[in-house]
């Protein structure tokens, strides 16, 4: 690991939360969802169903799931001990949440606790301990990743990459319609992983790159042609964590468009070296939009200069005018300046960064 991100990094979340927990007097913390299940406990399951996780005063995770799923949860969570509620089957239960608040009440930490931190409302009514709401400490412990964590999301923008050279490979023959390029992406990616995946993706070509984006324009029967440009944005999560890119690709030759590549390149890297402690959202975007609008007379930047990544693809905070949130060392940010020229072509990049004291260091670099 790159030192400058060593030393970015903040403990381990567990222990960040066990922190909360100590300053608001928790005797227990009950997290519902699959998103803060895999948080703290690393698991997630395809098609899994309701769960819940009770993390104790001493840190001692208790994981409930259905009892279809215990065996896999033991295999794959970190969690201390699991626990089933619910008869085995699937889709027997019209609704399945009371059965789930009924085993979670029953863990002995929070059966006993007086005091105890939740994140949703599964709970309410059902135990005599005062609920605290967790949800927006939860919020903010998740902008700071931690080791483990971008090691998940490098995996995912490592996907992504891989489904950006299928899409690259695919156009050269100027025959592949939008579609199919989506499809060899998702495919590729999915491959790799060896898993089913979740796939989101803009893949533009020729006049329709200068549409930016989904829902303007999606994925079509049309060719990408030779000559003509091909905007890719691939977003891959797998395990539970996400990771995003941006790339213009170009079916054959187009100057035009291979130098505006190369100039949103340099903009993308300068963005990222400024990635520092302290700055914001806002800042960042004010900068980059200008060298995008120095650099292109006539051209337009009519989206987000970048976010965060992590359990999802589109997280706080965000490089956008109305986010004033200082950024902290740790967070994963995505950068991607574009430009777009309406009626004829447009062109965007992203690479994804981790925030440091000496700014944005390349998530790929990162980790080498």
């Amino acid at each position: 690991m790159d030192p400058r991100v060593a030393a970015a990094l903040p403990p381990g979340r567990l222990e960040r939360l066990r922190t909360w927990m100590e300053d608001e007097r928790l005797d227990a913390a009950v997290l519902t969802g699959a998103d803060e299940v895999n948080y703290l406990s690393g698991y997630l399951r395809y098609f899994g169903g309701p769960c819940a996780l009770v993390v104790a005063g001493d840190g001692e995770r208790t994981l409930v799931v259905g009892p279809d799923e215990a065996k896999v949860a033991e295999r794959l969570s970190d969690a201390d001990a699991v626990r089933c509620f619910g008869e085995r089957g699937f889709g027997l239960e019209l609704n399945p949440l009371p059965v789930l608040a009924g085993a979670v009440a029953s863990v002995p930490a929070v059966a006993s606790a007086t005091r105890l931190g939740v994140s949703g409302a599964l709970l309410d009514g059902r135990v005599g301990a005062q609920l605290v709401p967790g949800g927006e400490s939860l919020r903010r412990l998740r902008m700071r990743k931690d080791a483990d964590e971008l090691t998940k999301i490098l995996h995912a923008y490592e996907l992504c990459w891989v489904g950006q050279q299928a899409v690259g490979d695919a156009a050269q023959s100027g025959e592949a319609r939008e579609i199919d390029l989506f499809t060899a992406a998702q495919a590729a990616a999915q491959r790799a992983h060896g898993e089913p995946i979740e796939f989101l993706a803009d893949v533009l070509s020729g006049p329709m790159t200068a549409e930016v984006c989904g829902p303007v324009h999606v994925a079509s029967p049309r060719v990408a042609a030779p000559g003509q440009p091909v905007i890719a944005d691939v977003v891959v999560r797998a395990d539970g964590y996400a990771g995003d890119t941006a790339e213009t690709h170009v079916v054959g030759s187009n100057p035009e468009a291979e130098a505006a590549r190369a100039t949103l390149l340099e903009i993308l890297a300068h963005t990222g070296a400024g990635l520092q402690p302290g700055a914001t959202g806002a800042e960042i975007f004010r900068r980059m939009k200008q060298r995008i609008v120095d650099a292109f007379p006539g051209g337009e930047f009519p989206h987000h200069g970048g976010h965060a990544l992590g359990l999802t693809s589109f997280e706080d905070p965000h490089i956008i005018p109305s986010d004033d949130t200082p950024l902290e060392p740790g967070m994963v940010m995505a950068v991607e300046p574009g430009v777009y020229f309406p009626g004829r072509w447009g062109a965007r990049v992203e690479n994804v960064f981790v925030v440091t004291a000496g700014g944005g260091v390349e998530l790929r670099e990162a980790l080498a």
